[in-house]
């Protein structure tokens, strides 16, 4: 009985796709191909400039109005540890040794920078981190498990208690 009923389902539900199907395939076929472009370094920075940072110069122009900001950054203009360090950055070749550091040179993209490729990295690291997950969660079901066939047999191994009991009388 319940094989019939699951498989009244699944003739159903695949009834069901092949009705989208035939109703979707025609309006498929009529949409035009587009090539994709590959991902545009340009336009991401010229939407940046034209979007996030003017939002953030009106942030910043909005908290300096801020009476307890005006005093902090007036007293931080007159210190002179703000000088001396300004005066250290411009005497020392600091910008160059930065721009030289390997660091530096990992985070700039290079000019064969795929998009695809950098998904994949991300999509194969994701994965080996849910395994790792899949293989902790399963070997602390495992312990539990083992401590509840612990408890159990605990529980029913109470032959001598009853032996005893039988004994007493």
């Amino acid at each position: 009985m319940v094989e019939l009923i699951a498989l009244s389902i699944l003739l159903v539900s695949l009834a069901g796709i092949g009705l989208m199907l035939y109703r979707k395939v025609p309006v498929l076929v009529d949409i035009p191909e587009e090539t994709i472009s590959p991902f545009n370094w340009q336009d991401l920075f010229s939407k940046m400039r034209t979007r996030t940072l003017p939002a953030i110069k009106h942030f910043f122009e909005r908290i300096s109005g801020i009476p307890i900001i005006k005093t902090l950054m007036s007293k931080l203009k007159d210190s002179s540890w703000l000088k001396s360090l300004i005066k250290k950055t411009k005497d020392s070749d600091l910008l160059k040794k930065i721009k030289e550091t390997s660091f530096v040179k990992k985070l700039t993209p290079s000019k064969s920078f795929s998009l695809e490729i950098f998904l994949q990295k991300i999509l194969s690291k994701t994965r080996v981190l849910v395994l790792k997950m899949d293989h902790k969660t399963s070997t602390w079901l495992q312990t539990l498990r083992e401590r509840a066939k612990k408890r159990t047999f605990l529980k029913k191994d109470d032959y001598w208690q009853k032996l005893k009991k039988i004994t007493k009388k």
